[in-house]
């Protein structure tokens, strides 16, 4: 993948190999990197048949009044927990990869939510917004890392996600201006992944076209962080490879009290005899 370039009075540059080491330095550096083909196109189609399908489901639970209170319309909480179809995204191999690259060997899910973009309408998540909110610092390891899955084409038409490169360094949200003046569109084909740190700025477009866009955003973060909701109590006491007790968080659950606390550190001991 290395491309000869010409230089002089470098000493000291980086080679990948690699997808991967590719991908890790998009997202080290400015913030993002895309995979394209990652999904089939029918398998896509298959998420948003299941995505229309729980969403009704939830707006009937909890009321679309109550819904559009929240800024929560057309934004599916959770499908995976719904429909099992939903893991195959966060156990994508190419996802926990990088994620490992990005965060550790120690992460967990932290959210998988299904954004629908509706024709002529104007989605919450147009605001501008990191997926780690009101954060206004940051640190010198990454603490979440996301894989958003693009399930229809993402066009400028359409309303293709919009990111500000670099700006998962800043502790600052920066000026109107230099928003407008840097800011990029990301356009991919269907199938694709937008992979970035969960601290850069980004939002969705607005759907100008005449038909719905879908995505769905699954995101990790380490093990210090909480999940958006107790995924990990979900799946207490059933049969899980010791990955997925990581990956839904089963393995970092807080101690019930000091006996569980004690217990767990004994039984990692033991482990590693």
């Amino acid at each position: 993948m290395t491309q000869n370039m010409k230089s002089y009075g470098i000493t000291n540059q980086i080679e990948f190999s690699n997808k991967i080491d590719f991908h890790v330095e998009n997202i080290k550096i400015k913030g993002f990197s895309i995979e394209k083909n990652v999904l089939d196109s029918t398998f896509c189609d298959k998420l948003n048949q299941k995505l229309e399908t729980i969403y009704q489901r939830q707006e009937e639970e909890f009321g679309k009044e109550n819904l559009a209170a929240l800024d929560e319309l057309d934004m599916v909480r959770m499908p995976f927990l719904e429909d099992e179809l939903f893991f195959e995204l966060f156990t994508n191999e190419l996802s926990l990869e990088l994620a490992e690259r990005i965060l550790g060997k120690a992460f967990q899910l932290h959210l998988q939510n299904g954004v629908i973009n509706r024709p002529q309408k104007e989605h919450h998540q147009t605001s501008w917004h990191r997926d780690l909110p009101y954060q206004d610092w940051t640190s010198s390891k990454s603490l979440g890392f996301n894989a958003f899955y693009c399930l229809t084409d993402f066009t400028i038409t359409n309303g293709a996600t919009f990111v500000l490169p670099y700006s998962h360094r800043l502790d600052y949200f920066p000026s109107s201006e230099f928003v407008k003046e840097n800011q990029i569109q990301i356009t991919a084909p269907k199938g694709s992944v937008l992979f970035f740190d969960s601290m850069l700025y980004h939002r969705a477009g607005i759907n100008s076209s005449d038909a719905v866009r879908y995505g769905i955003n699954t995101m990790f973060v380490v093990p210090i962080i909480k999940q958006q909701v107790d995924i990990a109590s979900q799946f207490e006491g059933k049969s899980l490879s010791p990955k997925l007790k990581e990956l839904l968080g089963v393995t970092y659950q807080v101690p019930t009290n000091v006996k569980d606390f004690r217990e767990r550190r004994l039984n990692k001991i033991t482990l590693h005899k």
